[in-house]
């Protein structure tokens, strides 16, 4: 069996989110633990992890969609066999609190957002998608977060010093890759994200606490020379076309 833990500030979203979770393991035993209006995510997903049973876990925002359902379970629970913690966007070098800086060739994952009229519905974020499974991964953003047991009860997450809703996922990611866990984006599990993050003052001071806690294990701060590309695009199943690139191998 696995867990699925989930905090929310709306009881409608959480309904939403915990119908998306039961749709995509239709045959696969699951337990959704809902943690509604915690004071921070890493206070929620402690307190989920200690009600939870499954392994392996997942800690999810309440804002996603994936979009290949039929595709999601077999795809996820195969990548966990060959990795430790799973996630959906990530870096394989990790410069400070923001895992995107290091750019390209070193950030993975592929993620869908809506945009604002006038713009078109869509846009999709593509930081690098050589293979189904990048390995060799640093720090991963916390959109989804999918974790052996062993390794989330042995870390935890940070309620200390991340006490609010900013950093938690790097450094607990980070963690995990600095205690000899493998961790890996799965490019293959095309996902909507309805929040665009808001890197503002708050974040910032998050940024620093990272940073001080972190710093000596960081690589050193170069001036990137690639962004990673975007796509404006009409609908979901231009989205999805667009997230499944022809280099891939058959899907298994």
């Amino acid at each position: 069996m696995l867990s699925i833990i989930i905090p929310s500030r709306s009881p409608d979203r959480l309904a939403a989110i915990s119908a998306h979770y039961h749709a995509l393991f239709p045959h696969h035993p699951h337990e959704i633990i809902p943690i509604l209006n915690p004071p921070s995510i890493c206070d929620a997903y402690n307190r989920g992890l200690d009600l939870s049973t499954g392994d392996p876990v997942l800690f999810s925002h309440d804002d996603i969609e994936f979009l290949d359902p039929p595709t999601f379970a077999p795809r996820l629970l195969r990548h966990l066999e060959s990795c430790d913690v799973l996630g959906l966007a990530g870096t394989s070098l990790l410069m400070n609190a923001s895992w995107a800086l290091a750019g390209v060739p070193h950030i993975f994952g592929q993620v869908l957002h809506p945009l604002p009229p006038p713009y078109l519905p869509y846009i999709l974020s593509i930081y690098g998608t050589p293979r189904r499974l990048v390995r060799n991964i640093q720090a991963m953003d916390g959109l989804f977060l999918a974790f052996r047991r062993d390794c989330i009860a042995q870390l935890r997450w940070d309620a200390d010093t991340f006490d609010a809703f900013h950093i938690y996922d790097v450094d607990v990611t980070f963690r995990a890759h600095l205690a000899g866990y493998k961790l890996a984006v799965a490019c293959d599990l095309p996902v909507l994200h309805s929040s665009h993050g808001a890197f503002d003052d708050r974040w910032k001071t998050y940024a620093q606490r990272f940073f001080n806690k972190h710093h000596t294990r960081l690589a050193p701060i170069f001036l990137r020379k690639h962004e990673f590309g975007t796509l404006q695009l009409p609908s979901r199943q231009h989205a999805l076309l667009r997230m499944s690139p022809p280099h891939w191998p058959p899907d298994v």
